[in-house]
């Protein structure tokens, strides 16, 4: 995959600079140098930098765009969050946190510098070896099923969902809904799906389009009430 690009923004070359800061490897391609610096920041399966602060006397702090992979990001003393496509992550000045590539799944963002006085990057200690992972499972089964719940999360999310180079995860948002759709699973697992696929890009129009594709295949009863879920998470803001 090095030397290929994950999106419409170059990898760049491996991050010489940066990598004392990095366990596995990254890639840099700065976009602008000068006025509002951007840089895009591509991560190999597994790869990640150290906890670290965005410091400034005044403004400051960074944004982050995901353009492609599966990834995550942590602030101290809170639960990790994944990242996907289209994601987008601000961070203030003085937070501590860290960001990087899912286990089995490269990851791209955009990291943009927001302007300020007296800013620079404090960088500290290395991630822990455990890398973060859905907890669904685990927390709604983990002493009743725990099997069952390991397999959700381990396989289901942590393998199969984060295969975005065979299958982007706008389209497996797709063929989950319409899976669900057509054996009529419109309970909170169904709202849980449409509201990945809204945050995966697929935006009411294709939905509708998908649902009434998708209606002369699984029954017109069962289409309704996917209809219905739809509309309620799609009028979300």
């Amino acid at each position: 995959m090095a030397g290929k690009n994950l999106s419409v923004f170059p990898t760049g070359e491996k991050n010489e600079a940066y990598a004392r800061w990095f366990t596995g490897q990254s890639y840099l391609q700065t976009l602008t140098g000068q006025g509002l610096p951007v840089a895009n920041v591509t991560f190999e399966p597994g790869c990640r930098n150290n906890w670290h602060i965005h410091h400034a006397e005044s403004g400051g702090g960074q944004i982050l765009l995901c353009t492609a992979g599966y990834g995550w990001y942590q602030e101290w003393g809170q639960e990790p969050r994944a990242l996907h496509p289209g994601d987008t992550v601000t961070i203030a000045p003085g937070v501590k946190h860290w960001h990087g590539a899912a286990k089995d799944c490269w990851f791209q963002h955009l990291a943009i510098e927001e302007p300020g006085e007296g800013c620079g990057t404090e960088w500290l200690e290395p991630v822990s070896d455990e890398a973060p992972r859905q907890t669904a499972g685990r927390d709604a089964l983990g002493v009743f099923a725990p099997k069952f719940a390991e397999l959700n999360d381990d396989v289901l999310f942590g393998e199969v969902w984060s295969r975005t180079q065979e299958l982007s995860l706008r389209d497996r948002s797709v063929v989950t809904v319409v899976s669900l759709t057509a054996q009529g699973l419109v309970d909170e697992s169904f709202r849980y799906h449409l509201r990945t696929a809204k945050q995966n890009g697929v935006t009411a129009d294709e939905m509708a389009e998908i649902l009434t594709h998708a209606a002369f295949y699984a029954g017109w009863p069962k289409a309704w009430a996917a209809f219905r879920m739809a509309k309620e998470v799609y009028a979300e803001p």
